[in-house]
This record gives structure tokens, C-alpha cells and sequence, in this order.
């Protein structure tokens, strides 16, 4: 009989974001909203329904506002977003992870501390077209996700922090 051991954690490195990084994020999100139009950064579902609507434009424009200068600032930009729409909806914090420090990233953390959406990340592999559905097609997956989070904490993985994209 195999018994989940929660007490182990899939990464080695876990850390809090310091006060810089957290004023940074915070700052990002307030950008972020601004170029991509969401006004209400307190409706956790509009901003992850108008984020999945800015990939699909870029998507199929590529273009992006114009106060980006690249496809990385805009990733960073709808990540934070899409990191933040978790956090105002389901309770997910802002945590850093990764196997060392140095290999470290920044995204979100659900509640029990179960799994970690690394959203920046996420957000890149969407918008370079490396995120890949059941049937082979680029996907944009970001409304699915996020409404895949509201309880997937009741379903643990075997390690905490299990990394989910």
C-alpha cells in the first residue's frame, strides 16, 4: 500500500517574496492592468477570462499593447495577472520555488500548499505556442486552469508544492 507523504516537497527551495519583489509584483499587476484594460482587479474570473482573451489576440495578431517593448515583458505582465486572479479567487500566494535558489522561480501557491503554477512561465509557453493539448494543438488553456483550481487542493499529489501548468 503506497501512502501519500504530504511532509516531502517536490522542489528543494522554497522561500517567501521579499519586500522588493512583492512591490514589484504588485506594481506589475497595476501596469498590467492598465495596458490590458481589466478594471476590476478584484474579479478573480474577469481577469482570467480577459488574459485568456489577450493570448488569443496576440496569438493571432501578434501584436501586444504598446507599452511592451517585448514578448517577455508581456509574459511577465499576463502572468502576474493570471497569478493574481488566483490569488484574489482561491486563496494562492505569491511564493518563490525551484530546485536551488539560483534556479528558482516566482508564482503562485494554492492554499495547503499542494501545488505551484509557475504563472510567468505558463503564460510563456502558451504564447510560444509549447502548450499542448490532448489532441496536439497549441492551446490556450488559461480559462480551463484556472477554473480547474477553485478545489484542486482536495486531490493531492503525493509531494507538496507539485508543479501544475
Amino acid at each position: 500500500m503506497n501512502r501519500l507523504d504530504l511532509n516531502k516537497r517536490y522542489y528543494d527551495y522554497i522561500s517567501d517574496l521579499d519586500d522588493n519583489t512583492q512591490k514589484v509584483l504588485k506594481e506589475t499587476i497595476l501596469t498590467a492592468s492598465k495596458a490590458f484594460c481589466i478594471n476590476n482587479l478584484n474579479d478573480g474570473e474577469t481577469i482570467a477570462s480577459e488574459v485568456r482573451s489577450w493570448i488569443d489576440r496576440i496569438l493571432e495578431t501578434g501584436t501586444f499593447p504598446e507599452e511592451y517593448e517585448s514578448l517577455d515583458d508581456v509574459c511577465i505582465a499576463l502572468g502576474a495577472l493570471y497569478g493574481h486572479s488566483l490569488n484574489i479567487s482561491y486563496g494562492w500566494s505569491w511564493e518563490i520555488f525551484g530546485e536551488t535558489e539560483e534556479e528558482s522561480m516566482c508564482g503562485v501557491v494554492s492554499p495547503e500548499k499542494n501545488f505551484c503554477n509557475p504563472s510567468f512561465n505558463y503564460i510563456y509557453s502558451i504564447l510560444i505556442g509549447s502548450n499542448y493539448g490532448s489532441d496536439v494543438k497549441k492551446e490556450n488553456t488559461v480559462l480551463l486552469s484556472y477554473n480547474m483550481m477553485s478545489d484542486i487542493d482536495k486531490k493531492p499529489m503525493h509531494l507538496k508544492y507539485y508543479p501544475i501548468l
